[in-house]
């Protein structure tokens, strides 16, 4: 059994697959990571999808605004050639299709990008009967009080780049921020995790996760700060580092 902290697979195993598509999440399962995190955005007709930009340009073949497509018209796109020859024709999936064959297989972190659509991330959530299996977070509390007036019973997690400084006031602020919108967990830029954010975190109750880290030296600062999860673009460096940390 290996030690915590849990690992999180960004935009899926985004480090070896085009990040928020099938490809990516599957990649994610493959290496056991512990969940995976994901981007929706809604359509012009309304859909919810997986991706993290407004616009399609950098990860698709097409271009223009996720919120003046219909899901016709973003499901048409290549989201995958950017990526390498392998995966030409992967398409931008519906966050519904991903909960159905994803989630329960690991833990899936949606993030809202777009303001107005927490209710019905929730509803897709309910649809596929993964309430269990899935956490929302995002970098605006109000998105994380929508959802949890909509699921009590729903994980939720405020996003931040950090306190700001490293004082007690300005850590104080951030995790009252936490609390007062329902979170149950801070996810913070790792640059900014320190020892005393971590331990009034836990003080309060609340967990920490850190995002987003490659690089062997980083990970192993957030592993010695004790965070409660790590966000990786590869999910598989850190999972080993942890059991050769046993």
């Amino acid at each position: 059994m290996r030690l915590s902290p849990l690992v999180c697979a960004h935009r899926g195993r985004s480090g070896v697959a085009p990040e928020n598509t099938l490809a990516a999440f599957e990649a994610a399962v493959q290496v056991a990571a512990d969940f995976l995190e994901l981007d929706v955005r809604h359509s012009a007709d309304g859909e919810i999808v997986c991706i993290h930009d407004a616009t399609v340009d950098r990860t698709t073949d097409g271009s223009g605004a996720v919120a003046e497509m219909t899901l016709a018209q973003i499901q048409s796109l290549d989201a995958g050639s950017w990526k390498g020859e392998q995966f030409a024709g992967e398409r931008i999936p519906l966050l519904r299709d991903v909960l159905k064959s994803i989630a329960r297989r690991i833990v899936v972190d949606i993030e809202i990008k777009d303001r107005g659509i927490a209710q019905k991330v929730v509803g897709l959530v309910r649809e596929a009967e993964a309430l269990r299996r899935v956490t929302v977070v995002s970098f605006e509390p109000a998105d994380l009080r929508a959802a949890r007036d909509a699921e009590a019973a729903l994980a939720c997690g405020l996003i931040t780049v950090g306190p700001g400084a490293n004082t007690p006031s300005a850590v104080a602020t951030l995790i009252s921020s936490a609390l007062d919108c329902g979170a149950n967990f801070i996810s913070c830029l790792h640059t900014n995790v320190t020892e005393t954010l971590v331990r009034e975190c836990h003080l309060m109750g609340l967990a920490l996760m850190a995002w987003t880290m490659d690089e062997p030296e980083d990970i192993r600062r957030m592993i010695e700060l004790q965070v409660d999860g790590l966000v990786s673009n590869y999910p598989e460096r850190a999972l080993q580092m942890l059991e050769e940390r046993q």
